[in-house]
């Protein structure tokens, strides 16, 4: 495995115009690239490879993505997998992520989306690797804000800061998926639960005091940006 100075990704894709523009992207990042344009070349690479995480095509010309994702999660290693596919159809999305896939990403996306998710599952893979040590991970720094997960400890421009649960929960996973978008309904169930019985206008609330407390002017937001009509990401590195 490539250390995580320098990740290493494959990208499986039959269309070599799409590899091409991936790896460019991902090399850009600071990725090493290896391709293959095959599920059976695929699962070759992966073996001799050894890469840190994995942008996976589903539509390919021998063994579909799906069979080449079920396939690495029956070995005894494992790695992050990204699946990318023109298919949007929610029943597709539901059987990637069923049988191990970290992420989807449909066709056509956003190069940020991309990279965002590549970010977000190789830094918790170094987490993981750090507790596997009995190492604590370091901090992921955003703009001007450190966060320490197993430290529960988060500082603002270089000073502790004080974090109520919920709040901590939020900043968290919008640390951990920088520039993905989330739904109120969303947040809800994933910071609240599907048992809550409050409604989306909690999201709102908690929004706006965790701004308070980690924007440098919370009338003018930089890091947790509004989405209008949806709800909020975190804002991408290259826009701070």
């Amino acid at each position: 495995m490539a250390t995580l100075e320098r990740p290493r990704v494959l990208v499986v894709d039959d269309e070599e115009a799409i590899v091409a523009a991936l790896e460019r992207l991902l090399g850009h990042e600071g990725y090493e690239t290896v391709a293959a344009r095959s599920g059976r070349e695929a699962l070759a690479r992966a073996e001799a490879a050894r890469p840190d995480l994995i942008v996976l095509d589903v539509m390919l010309p021998d063994v579909d993505g799906f069979e080449v994702c079920r396939t690495l999660r029956a070995g005894s290693s494992y790695v992050p997998i990204v699946m990318l596919t023109a298919k949007g159809e929610l029943v597709d999305k539901l059987v990637g992520l069923e049988i191990g896939a970290d992420a989807y990403i449909a066709k056509p996306f956003q190069p940020r989306e991309l990279i965002a998710q590549v970010r977000a599952l190789l830094r918790l893979v170094a987490q993981k690797e750090a507790e596997r040590r009995g190492e604590l991970a370091p901090p992921i720094e955003h703009g001007h804000v450190r966060f320490w997960d197993q430290q529960h400890r988060v500082e603002v421009d270089g000073e502790p800061r004080e974090m109520p649960p919920k709040e901590y929960e939020l900043l968290r996973l919008l640390l951990h998926h920088p520039g993905q978008v989330f739904g109120r309904e969303t947040l809800l169930r994933e910071i609240w639960g599907y048992d809550f019985l409050g409604d989306s206008r909690t999201v709102d609330v908690h929004v706006q005091r965790l701004r308070s407390r980690i924007e440098r002017d919370p009338a003018n937001p930089r890091l947790i940006k509004t989405v209008r009509g949806f709800g909020y990401r975190m804002a991408l590195a290259a826009e701070l």
